[in-house]
């Protein structure tokens, strides 16, 4: 690395905001250990190989800025201040370790039964406190054992002797207190390593002493401080050994242990580090957690190289994830696993991510310009913003990725994809392009994926109502001028769904557009079913009555013969009963079959070949209708005429909506009777199988 003109100079905050207000921007290897640049803007400044040990930029502005190379972390003076407080707290802790241990053995020595049994107490309530940590931790579930620990014994003592169960509360509490500041003091302990061996020698030399102190006061005071000293030293030991291992249950001391080694490092708390670099910068005691203005701003911040960046206080959340510190400061992910990982705006220009799982990800706003994504897996990826640039993307898998006009996509080198994680029946995985023979010319891929960024696929659940599709699509045209009737790409069948693929114009906000269609069409499809339910209902009302009036026609035309039996007719008036002779009658199902079989003929044949006859379809459902065994009479002309109902809609040449209309309500009123029916009957059975058909000839799903 070259050296600027300012290389080993000492340059104070104020001389550098001149400098940089002049236009000057190299400030490498300058000498900045100490400044104040609070809400400083110098973006784009070179601070490569600078050392800026305690500097703080808190709320700063340094995007593009260079630290590369750079040295932070603590001042002499602050590396000293961090020691004090540890001395300090190690000998609180020894003190306390002693005193508890002094106290629990006095109960045991005082040749009192109530103290005795408070001593047992003390020293199970020690004993869970202990292994409690010792197993889980420092978590919530800790405290709840200890908790119930403490509250099952204090109920006992008090039980017991109500002295001994105050002496128990004391007890306890400097026992736990002993616990967390021998902990505490261990976590802290790692900001530099030589402090921890000198703790270590302090805590232990303070519980020794009050041990001491304590066997000139009775005997076995002494034995039991220093034996209580000498598990809680082995226990604080144990926990430093499981912070360094990320031990997530004693994650909350290592994020304490962090923020205690920050303690007058360099602070970027609150900084805006949009694309700077830290490539090989050591950032051991260094600050990066959000400020109380400001969240600090670390998008594509370039981490290559960087040393000790575990030993920093990093706010962002995904840094927390070892996986993704490690990948973005040796940018090697080669065949490993980051599924579900948070990659929001991370810089991995160049990464090495050949057969990396990356199922679930979100790169939203990463930069991968010739990231090496060989072979990868991008299933449901979130790339929204992301650039991937001169990317190699050969042979990695698409499917149901997230991209969008914002996603960069340029000079991609990529020979073939696939569309599938898993191989369908076939073993097929959708390969693009579809011949394994042959593979993407150059922009082949741009051009692919450029047709599905721009457009929208909306899925219409169980067919198209056509008033709702008309009622949505109309306000989508309303709501972006760019998209008409001639946007529609396709529809497809997906089961007894209807995909929809609109072309819409680039920019266009396609949440927008499938949050106004669903509103609308929902909307519209549940007052249209409404309204159809009510219409149904009333048009079987209509099928009654017409029923009952024609059933009032018949007995008008029977020829009366005997006028000794008056019958009701049902309308206010009387016939006589007796010799009577039929004429002719709406219920006579055989009249009304011929009625129907007559609209049948009318119906044409199909214009096309290959299309459903149907007049054949309607001839199977009045066949089924008049041979079903579980229908009445009265269901079975109800039924007849429903079908000619049909019969007559289809037999015009281009049926228009109010023909389709009654064709719905019809057929609504066959399901309404077949609902009614067991599986065997053979209307039911029918309408499973030709309605549906019936429906899609006239376009109603």
């Amino acid at each position: 690395m070259s050296q600027g003109k300012y290389h080993g100079k000492p340059l104070s905050a104020t001389e550098v905001t001149r400098l940089y207000d002049a236009g000057e921007r190299d400030f490498r290897g300058a000498i900045l250990r100490g400044n104040t640049f609070h809400k400083a803007n110098l973006s784009g400044a070179d601070f490569s190989g600078a050392d800026i040990c305690s500097a703080r930029f808190v709320d700063a502005t340094l995007k593009n800025t260079n630290f590369s190379h750079a040295k932070a972390g603590l001042q002499r003076r602050w590396v000293l201040v961090q020691f004090l407080l540890i001395i300090l707290i190690a000998g609180l802790a020894g003190f306390l370790q002693g005193y508890t241990g002094w106290w629990i053995a006095y109960y045991f020595t005082t040749g009192n039964t109530t103290d005795l049994v408070t001593g047992i107490i003390g020293l199970a309530l020690v004993a869970v406190t202990f292994t409690a940590i010792a197993r889980q931790g420092f978590t919530i579930r800790t405290l709840g054992s200890v908790a119930f620990a403490f509250a099952f014994a204090f109920a006992f003592a008090f039980a017991f002797a109500v002295a001994g169960a105050f002496a128990v509360a004391g007890a306890f509490a400097f026992a736990v207190a002993g616990a967390f500041a021998g902990a505490f003091a261990f976590a802290f302990a790692f900001a530099f390593a030589f402090a921890f061996a000198v703790a270590v020698a302090v805590a232990f030399a303070f519980a020794f002493a009050f041990a001491g102190a304590g066997a000139f006061a009775f005997a076995g005071a002494g034995a039991g401080a220093f034996a209580f000293a000498v598990v809680s030293l082995l226990l604080s030991i144990y926990i430093k050994k499981r912070i360094y291992r990320k031990d997530p249950n004693f994650e909350n001391l290592r994020i304490i242990g962090l923020a205690f080694a920050a303690l007058g490092g360099t602070s970027f708390s609150g900084t805006n580090l949009s694309g700077a670099t830290f490539a090989q910068a050591t950032l051991k005691n260094s600050n990066f957690a959000d400020s109380r203005q400001h969240s600090t701003i670390l998008s594509r911040v370039r981490w290559h190289g960087a040393q000790q960046l575990d030993r920093a206080r990093l706010g962002m959340a995904n840094l927390q994830d070892p996986r993704v510190l490690k990948l973005l400061t040796t940018l090697d992910g080669i065949d490993q696993d980051f599924s579900n990982a948070d990659l929001r705006g991370a810089n991995l220009a160049g990464a090495e991510l050949g057969q990396a799982n990356l199922r679930g990800v979100n790169l939203n706003g990463a930069l991968l310009k010739e990231a090496n994504l060989h072979k990868a897996n991008l299933t449901e990826a979130n790339c929204i913003a992301a650039d991937f640039t001169a990317a190699h993307l050969t042979g990695a898998c698409l499917e149901a990725w997230n991209i969008d006009s914002t996603t960069t996509l340029q000079n991609i080198d990529c020979q073939h994809v696939f569309l599938r994680e898993k191989p369908d029946a076939r073993g097929d995985r959708e390969r693009r392009p579809h011949n394994p023979n042959k593979d993407f010319q150059p922009g082949d891929f741009e051009k692919l994926f450029k047709e599905m960024i721009d457009t929208v696929q909306l899925l219409i659940r169980n067919g198209i109502n056509p008033d709702s599709f008309k009622a949505a699509f109309q306000s989508i045209i309303q709501a972006h001028p760019g998209i008409t009737t001639d946007s529609i790409q396709s529809f497809e069948r997906q089961g007894d769904d209807i995909l929809l693929t609109l072309k819409v114009p680039e920019g266009t906000n396609k949440a927008d557009v499938e949050r106004t269609w669903d509103e609308v069409y929902e909307a519209r499809l549940a007052a249209a079913t409404a309204a159809a339910q009510l219409e149904a209902e009333k048009r079987r009302g209509d099928d009654i009555k017409e029923v009952s009036l024609g059933f009032s026609r018949f007995l008008s035309s029977f020829q009366i013969n005997n006028m000794n039996n008056p019958i009701n007719t049902g309308d206010g008036s009387f016939y006589a009963g007796g010799d009577v002779n039929l004429t002719g009658s709406t219920l006579n199902l055989g009249t009304i079959s011929g009625q129907v079989s007559n609209q049948i003929n009318q119906i044409p044949a199909p214009i096309v070949a290959d299309q459903p006859s149907l007049k054949d379809i309607l001839t199977q459902l009045q066949t089924a209708v008049e041979t079903d065994g579980e229908l009445s009479d009265e269901e079975k002309a109800e039924a007849l005429q429903a079908v000619g109902r049909i019969a007559t809609a289809g037999a015009e040449p281009n049926p228009d909506a109010k023909a389709k209309g009654i064709v719905k309500r019809a057929t609504d009123t066959l399901k309404g009777l077949a609902e009614s029916l067991t599986d065997a009957s053979k209307l039911a059975e029918a309408c499973k199988t030709l309605l549906p058909t019936i429906l899609s000839l006239f376009a109603l799903i």
